[in-house]
């Protein structure tokens, strides 16, 4: 039995095909470890939902408003989750102690909103928002909605939606 080039090519394809499904399988599961953490129960609390930045001016540059995150319950609840709805619009969680989470913003222009944040019973923490009145252009004025969207490991809040409106002026 002669083994042929077009036989070795099948074999070669076949291989990374197989490989590539593979691939694609692990890379776009979801995360199965996720779900195997241990889940708390209760709300993290925030100073505010929604607010309004009023005028925003261009030239004055980014408008930061800073919201106090507090977790009043007796076990620690963890952010898994923490993203934007458009790209002039960043949030990042800072501990207590100073320490930091990563700088996030929306999905398609920073990459994966996964993050591990604990916070741990009685901490407060502050969530920065950052809105940048510049990132879409120079006549890119007028009234702006956004929304800052978190997931936690909590049955009782999965999902948290923070809204902020303003008037983008030159």
């Amino acid at each position: 039995m002669s083994i042929t080039k077009s036989t070795i090519y099948v074999v070669l394809l076949c291989t990374i095909l197989a490989g590539g499904i593979i691939a694609i399988a692990l890379f776009t599961s979801p995360d199965l470890s996720a779900g195997a953490e241990a889940s708390s129960t209760g709300q993290l609390s925030f100073s505010e939902n929604e607010w309004d930045f009023g005028t925003i001016s261009m030239k004055d540059g980014m408008a930061t408003k800073e919201i106090a995150v507090t977790n009043p319950t007796t076990e620690p609840i963890t952010i898994t989750s923490l993203e934007t709805s458009c790209m002039c619009t960043t949030a990042q969680l800072v501990h207590e102690n100073g320490e930091k989470s990563p700088l996030k913003g929306m999905v398609s222009h920073t990459g994966s909103p996964r993050i591990t944040e604990e916070i741990q019973p009685g901490e407060h923490a502050v969530l920065r928002v950052q809105f940048d009145p510049n990132a879409h252009g120079p006549d890119a004025t007028g009234p702006i909605s956004r929304n800052v969207s978190l997931k936690t490991n909590s049955a009782d809040q999965k999902d948290i939606t923070l809204s902020f409106s303003g008037d983008v002026t030159k």
